[in-house]
């Protein structure tokens, strides 16, 4: 079962986009809108009481050591309004799929709309079961299940249909972060070794690609995952960091970006700070590097963005007019 997603992967991250990828998403797409609409109406019937207390305290000790409101609260609920790895993919397959620029507002804020619209379905599905035990994919699929047992569909059926359109989601997302992987890693490979690098070659990057996401995986999801959140936020700062160089050199109004950039900021790399903490004190010095070295990459493309910014040279040499 391993090896034939992993060779999935790899055909999508290196077959035409027109006939795999695009295929199977707007496919997949149509069992992530029955699912938003199945539990969407039987939340509306059900009208459930949620089985947690709005406010528990500042601090709230976990297994992955004590975290805090702040920031923690923005990581999780940020997801649902704020994206790197979409920024990843606006960049990577979805303006390669659009046929205006001008469809651009409509694909990207729609899609966070509808990745919203799911976060706020989901919190209320693990709040409703709070107390169930399980994998969050299952507590996710039992809570979504019951409201839509509400509108006439068996809990058994919504249930296996749920855990479907989730694994189907995921899938297709693990396909186009391959493709993104292979991207970055062809594009660093350039920069660092030139085009003439056989590790510049598309089938062996990918190879790469998905070798290293295997060795992840096998040191574990679960020791993993708490990273994933801050990672993923952290990309978004730095999307939003691109976006503004983008905007300053070309004279352009950049406060809209300039804003919410300094906010991800101060919230990601304060959660790297506690995570790091964390993982040494669990030992888990795998993450305990990873923490690091995000960190790290962060600062020096803040201070590479302010020395552009302020017309100072850049790493290169050159001179950058803000």
């Amino acid at each position: 079962m391993v090896c034939c997603t992993f060779n999935i992967h790899l055909l999508a991250s290196t077959l035409p986009v027109w006939l795999l990828l695009q295929p199977r998403d707007y496919l997949n797409s149509f069992l992530l809108y029955a699912m938003l609409i199945g539990g969407f109406l039987g939340i509306l019937v059900m009208r459930p009481s949620l089985q947690l207390e709005a406010f528990k305290g500042f601090t709230v000790t976990t297994k992955a050591g004590v975290q805090y409101l702040f920031p923690i609260l923005f990581v999780t609920v940020a997801c649902g309004a704020i994206s790197g790895f979409h920024s990843l993919v606006s960049s990577g397959t979805s303006a390669k799929q659009i046929d205006n620029e001008s469809d651009a507002p409509l694909v990207g804020y729609g899609a966070m709309l509808i990745e919203g619209f799911l976060a706020i379905i989901a919190l209320i599905s693990v709040a409703y079961v709070a107390k169930a035990e399980g994998a969050p994919a299952a507590i996710f699929a039992s809570g979504v299940a019951t409201f839509m047992s509400k509108i006439g569909i068996p809990f058994e059926v919504g249930k296996v249909f749920i855990t479907l359109a989730f694994t189907a989601f995921a899938l297709t997302s693990l396909d186009t972060a391959t493709r993104l992987g292979r991207y970055i890693f062809q594009e660093y490979v350039e920069t660092v070794f030139g085009k003439e690098s056989k590790l510049n070659n598309m089938y062996i990057s990918t190879l790469l690609t998905v070798l290293i996401s295997a060795l992840l995986l096998m040191f574990g999801y679960q020791k993993i995952w708490p990273i994933f959140g801050t990672a993923n936020q952290l990309l978004s700062a730095l999307a939003l960091l691109a976006v503004t160089a983008w905007l300053a050199r070309n004279k352009k109004k950049n406060i809209m970006t300039i804003i919410p950039m300094i906010f991800m900021f101060a919230v990601t790399l304060t959660a790297l700070v506690l995570l790091t903490v964390n993982f040494f004190k669990a030992k888990n010095y795998v993450l305990f590097v990873i923490a690091i070295l995000l960190f790290i990459f962060a600062i020096e493309l803040i201070v590479e963005t302010y020395r552009v910014l302020s017309g100072a040279k850049t790493s290169k040499g050159t001179d950058v007019k803000a």
